[in-house]
Parts: C-alpha cells; sequence; structure tokens
C-alpha cells in the first residue's frame, strides 16, 4: 500500500491557550447522565455520536450496555520504540484497556506485538501455524485477501454495520462505502477497513507575494503557469537585485510517485488527462497502468520544454534529501503538492517572516477542468478470526477506542467522559506524544478518519478566522477545534509556527480541495507478484522520467520504455489486477 497520508508530517504544536480552551470545551461538554448510559449522545448538530450501537435488548448485554458475562479480546498490537507516555500507562494495560472493561465488560489481553516490519514477519508466522488471535492489525493489502481466500476471517457484513457506531458510520458515509468495498470480498466484508483522508490531491503552491510584486494574476492552464514560472525566474520577485530565484522545485528522487506526492509533477499529467501510477480501466472494462498512456507523451514533451527553458529547478535531480529546504529558504516560487505540505514552518518563518502563498486548484485541462488522481480509501485494515466467539465485541472495542481517543464519545455518559477527559489530558498536556497515543489504541496503528475532513475542517477555519465563530460538523474532534484556534491566531498576528501551519494549510489550501473532479482508479493495492516484480519496474518507470525531463533521452523513448515495462512484468500486474476487477 501507499504511504497512509494520515501519517503525514504536520505541526501538532498546541500553545497554552488552546490546551486550556480545549480542555474546558471537554469538561463542559460532559452532563451528569446515569453510569454507564448506552442512550446515545447528540453533537451539536443533533447527531448521535456513541461509542457503539449496544442495545440493552439484545440478549449479550445488561441494560447498562455491558456484557452480562465477562468477554475475553486477544489481539495483536504494533508497537513504536521510542514512544513517550506515563509510567503508569502501558501498551499491555492502560487507560483504553480500563475503559473497556469498566464500560462493556470486555477484557482486552495481548497476544503478541512486535515493531515495524517485524509485526508483518510475524503476523505471517502467525498465519502459516494456524495460530491466530481474535483481533489483529493487518497493514498489507495483499496478506489480506489471502487470508480472506484461506477463509480465516469471520464475516462482518452484519455484525460490523450493527456495533459500530455512529461515528464510524459517520466515517463509511463519508468515503459512499469505497472503504468497504475494498475489503469486501465475493459480496462479505471481511474487514475493518482504516481510513486515509481523501482530499490530498496536489494543488500548485505559489508564492502570493511574489505574484502580487509583479503584478501577476494567479495562473489556471498550462501556459499561464508556465509564464508565472517565468517572471519568477527572470524578473527578480524577492526584489534583491540578483538572479537567484528558482521557479518549479521537484523531487529528486520520485517526480512522478502517484497520489499525494509532495513537489511531484502528477498534476501537470492530470491536465493531459492521464493518471501515471494508477490502474485503470477503459470503457470495456479492460485494466490499463495509466503510465503506459501514449497522452503521457504529451506530457513529458511539455515537461522537458520546461526544463529547457530553465522553468524548472535545473538542479532538482541532485538535491536528493534538500528539496524541502529549497522550498523554505525563500529563494523558490512554486510547487506541487498536497494542502498539509505548504512548508516546514520553523524554517520558513525563518528565512522569510512575512511569506505568503496561494493554493491553486490547477492547472486546469484544455477544457477548463481540474481533474485530479485519488488514494486508496483504506491504508490499513484490522481483521476478527473465524474462531472469535464474540467478533461483536472487537468491533466495539475498536469503535470505543476511536471515540474516546477523538473525543466524540456519548457526553451523556459519565464513564465514558471520565476516560475521554483522561485521553484528551494525556494528549495536550504532552504526557503522550503521537507515537505515545498510537501505542495505547487497542492496535497501535489503525486510524479512522472522514473522507471529506479536510473540507469540512477548512470551512469551519475559514469561518473562525473571517467571522470569528463556526458550526461544528457531525464528529468535529477537539484536535479539529484547535485548528480553528490556531488559524485564528496567525490571522491575529501570532506568528506562532503551528499557527502558521494551520492558517496556510488549513485556511488557505483546504479551502480549494474540493475544486476539481477526482478519478478514481479500479484498483489501489500491490497484488500478489508485485513483491517480485514492483521494485524493478518503478525503478525502470523512474529512470523513464528523468531521462526525457532532462533531455537524456528523445520523448519518443517512452514507447521503448512501454514495451520494457511490459515484459518485465507489466502484464503480469495487469493480469492479477484484471482477475481482482473482475472478481469484485
Amino acid at each position: 500500500m501507499k504511504g497512509d497520508v494520515t501519517t503525514m508530517k504536520r505541526s501538532k504544536k498546541l500553545t497554552s491557550l488552546i490546551m486550556a480552551a480545549l480542555l474546558m470545551l471537554s469538561v463542559t461538554a460532559c452532563g451528569e447522565g446515569a453510569s454507564g448510559s448506552s442512550e446515545a449522545g447528540k453533537d451539536s448538530s443533533g447527531e448521535n455520536v456513541s461509542s457503539s450501537s449496544v442495545s440493552a435488548s439484545d440478549d449479550l448485554f445488561d441494560e447498562n450496555g455491558r456484557y452480562k458475562e465477562p468477554v475475553t479480546i486477544t489481539y495483536s498490537k504494533v508497537m513504536f520504540p521510542g514512544a513517550k507516555f506515563p509510567a503508569d500507562q502501558s501498551p499491555e494495560q492502560n487507560y483504553i484497556n480500563d475503559f473497556l472493561k469498566e464500560r462493556y465488560n470486555i477484557e482486552m489481553k495481548l497476544a503478541w506485538s512486535a515493531e515495524g516490519s517485524e509485526y508483518n514477519n510475524k503476523l505471517s508466522i502467525n498465519i502459516a501455524s494456524g495460530e491466530l488471535c481474535d483481533l489483529m492489525f493487518v497493514d498489507n493489502y495483499i496478506t489480506f485477501r489471502q487470508m480472506a481466500e484461506d477463509d480465516l476471517l469471520a464475516d462482518l457484513t452484519e455484525i460490523y454495520p450493527k456495533y459500530r457506531g455512529a461515528t464510524l458510520e459517520l466515517v463509511d458515509n463519508s468515503f459512499e462505502n469505497r472503504n468497504i468495498e475494498a475489503v469486501t470480498v465475493e459480496g462479505k466484508q471481511l474487514a475493518v477497513p482504516g481510513s486515509n483522508l481523501g482530499y490530498a490531491q496536489n494543488l500548485l503552491w505559489l508564492r502570493k507575494d511574489w505574484l502580487d510584486a509583479l503584478d501577476l494574476e494567479v495562473p489556471k492552464t498550462l501556459d499561464e503557469i508556465a509564464a508565472v514560472l517565468e517572471a519568477f525566474v527572470n524578473e527578480d520577485p524577492d526584489g534583491n537585485g540578483q538572479n537567484d530565484t528558482v521557479g518549479l522545485v521537484v523531487q529528486a528522487t520520485n517526480p512522478v510517485n502517484g497520489y499525494a506526492n509532495n513537489y511531484g509533477l502528477e498534476s501537470v499529467f492530470n491536465a493531459f488527462d492521464v493518471f501515471p501510477t494508477q490502474w485503470l480501466t477503459d470503457d470495456e472494462g479492460k485494466v490499463y497502468y495509466g503510465s503506459t498512456d501514449p497522452k503521457m507523451k504529451d506530457a513529458l514533451t511539455l515537461l522537458a520544454d520546461w526544463y529547457q527553458r530553465g522553468l524548472i529547478d535545473k538542479q532538482f535531480p541532485t538535491r536528493i534529501g534538500s528539496t524541502e529546504a529549497l522550498w523554505t529558504s525563500g529563494t523558490a516560487g512554486a510547487k506541487f503538492g498536497p494542502w498539509w505540505a505548504v512548508a516546514n514552518a520553523t524554517e520558513a518563518l525563518a528565512n522569510t517572516p512575512d511569506i505568503e502563498y496561494v493554493a491553486v486548484a490547477g492547472p486546469v485541462n484544455s477544457k477548463g477542468e481540474f481533474n485530479y488522481m485519488t488514494g486508496a480509501p483504506t491504508g490499513s485494515v484490522s481483521v476478527v478470526s473465524k474462531e472469535c466467539k464474540h467478533p461483536e465485541a472487537a468491533i466495539i472495542a475498536l469503535a470505543a477506542n476511536n471515540e474516546i481517543v477523538r473525543g466524540t464519545y456519548d457526553k451523556n455518559d459519565e464513564i465514558a467522559c471520565k476516560y475521554g477527559e483522561q485521553s484528551l489530558e494525556l494528549r495536550v498536556s504532552g504526557a503522550i506524544d503521537d507515537a505515545g497515543g498510537r501505542s495505547l489504541d487497542v492496535l497501535g496503528a489503525l486510524t479512522f478518519d472522514y473522507f471529506d475532513v479536510v473540507p469540512k475542517l477548512s470551512a469551519c477555519v475559514k469561518d473562525y478566522v473571517e467571522n470569528g465563530s463556526y458550526t461544528e460538523y457531525p464528529g468535529m474532534t477537539d484536535y479539529d477545534k484547535s485548528q480553528c484556534i490556531a488559524a485564528k491566531r496567525f490571522a491575529d498576528g501570532d506568528k506562532d509556527e503551528a499557527n502558521f501551519w494551520a492558517y496556510w494549510s488549513r485556511y488557505v489550501g483546504g479551502n480549494v480541495t474540493e475544486e476539481g473532479n477526482p478519478v478514481y482508479p479500479a484498483y489501489y493495492f500491490e497484488t500478489e507478484s508485485s513483491t517480485t516484480l514492483k521494485a524493478a519496474l518503478d525503478k525502470l518507470e523512474d529512470e523513464m522520467y528523468l531521462q526525457i525531463i532532462l533531455g537524456e533521452k528523445p520523448v519518443d523513448y517512452f514507447d521503448e520504455f512501454v514495451s520494457q515495462w511490459k515484459a518485465l512484468g507489466g502484464d503480469t500486474l495487469t493480469e492479477e489486477v484484471q482477475a481482482i476487477v473482475d472478481q469484485g
């Protein structure tokens, strides 16, 4: 799978004012409901936000929504070395497990754990030996498919919707169930999908202060962008009297790498209605790899011309590990990147305190449309063993964990309030870092978020910056609220690093993410042969981009690349993707 965009680098530094405000919000939000109340609370929009859809009418539960008899769920967990959390908390025993025991009578028992890649190795060993625990994290889609084909997984088709609770239902609805489709095999839902944020397509980021200095309009078309880049390079936009400015900043090692590729060139290809690195289907349902589309040559021709004219940073192939430094140095004027990738705030503020940006949903194609590629709705999944006696308890645990951590639990539930406030205080006080928080979560790595949370939150940030108030959306978290506060502080003159990031990313970048037309691939993941074939194919593809753009090979070399790609295993991968797409 591609990198989970929920792990993207972003500033989460919270000032004392933000911490105090969020703690006050949490404390005042919790009501005086009866302990263990199973009645769903409502947020300001009137939407139910309960930890799970546990009903006293179900024979398994008592009148307070607790199991009548204790239920034990064994589970595996991803560990994070160096994680920060208090001495009275541990990955094995912590406030999340305490909450599940007190609120639902669910005892979480850690079967095994491992770090990083070792986790996948240990999971493979457990699968081979037939020693599966009840609840498992799986971050390799092919592993999930293999487990499904070997009939190792519980059928969650009816269980998951019943026990997922209101917040996960909102998450799934935001994806229009594309995330559920990804874990549905032959009509059966066989996993709980983690979620990747949507709307992380690349935007065109420009130095607004440079546009203003040169009296230039914000560009949308490729020709307009080229004219702006030329001015950035040749017309001294920083006014220092030196020929030291750069146009378009490009990533050195993977200039074309797919969805959410910071400093990538994918947007230029999209403007020619081609979508490199994506598996697509033609009008007849036949699968093809977007990087082999003949229209790629038109985009490559343009990029080679831009590089020759100096519109693209001439030194980009040598800037391995220093691309971000060029952008934050104050000497570069443009790049393509997602809403979250505006800049490293610390370096940008230090080098150019008064820097300004603008984000553009572009370039547009010949019809004036901004078409962009999309990412996998599911970055990782959790599965329940077919032998689990209470698969619904595993779903309840995941849903309740998510509610407590995100602050969307039932505010009429005293037990939920107690642990929700503890969770928030641990985070905003700095007692745990991001890795520490994940270490205490049930599985350690699975995350849930709304597909459209970026434009929703950005709209709230915009309202708060411009009007001093905003209307909460269903499932809005404490962290989301902190972003409104931070962006408003920046607009009011407080150029703290966290405020800088929230303002330019949320207020500026996030508010143009709904512009344009998303293109959904036919398939997002790797296949059985990817392990042995993909590395060589990707290397061949990366070399093709660099050789043509730098002028080392003519554009017609693309045809040779396509032939080599197919012969070296591309046809095999295509056949495997076709089989999966046909299977559904």
